[in-house]
């Protein structure tokens, strides 16, 4: 399909939303999760990471003694993985590729110091514990995360964004 078709307006979309879920549960994860939580404690202070999608929203953090804080869009980021296009967001952001294959797949990249990159995806991958089914979760997660909060709370926190 060409560049700007429905297909991709829509992997866009799909993008941004789950960008807003993904941000949403860390947050609430960092402080009902005591393995989110002491990652967000131990981020370097000032330190942020930012991750970009093209055509969509994605996000910049930082990590607080408070749990992981949102910061303004244009905040530029001490790392930045920006994924090369929609369609490699959207698999990553569906469930069809993990964290990790996209990485070795080179669909996205990395600037920036990868060892303050590493406890972000460490949390994402607790998140997505959380967030997808087990049939999804394993087929993208090496092993399952065991879960101290119950997953109708961490979806009750993405919707209505505590």
């Amino acid at each position: 399909m060409a560049y700007g078709s429905v297909k991709m307006c829509l992997q866009c979309a799909t993008c941004s939303m789950v960008s807003t879920c993904l941000f949403r549960a860390l947050r609430f994860l960092s402080y009902r999760d005591s393995r989110v939580q002491k990652e967000a404690c131990q981020w370097p202070k000032g330190k942020t990471l930012r991750l970009e999608i093209p055509g969509a929203k994605g996000f910049t953090v930082t990590g607080t003694e408070h749990g992981f804080r949102k910061l303004p869009q244009d905040t530029p980021g001490d790392v930045t993985i920006r994924f090369k296009s929609p369609a490699d967001a959207f698999r990553v952001f569906t469930g069809q590729i993990g964290i990790a294959q996209a990485y070795a797949q080179h669909r996205f990249t990395l600037r920036g110091n990868m060892g303050l990159a590493m406890p972000f995806v460490r949390c994402v991958d607790i998140a997505e514990g959380y967030l997808f089914p087990w049939c999804l979760a394993k087929r993208i997660l090496k092993r399952r995360p065991k879960k101290e909060v119950s997953t109708a709370r961490v979806y009750l926190a993405v919707l209505f964004g505590r």
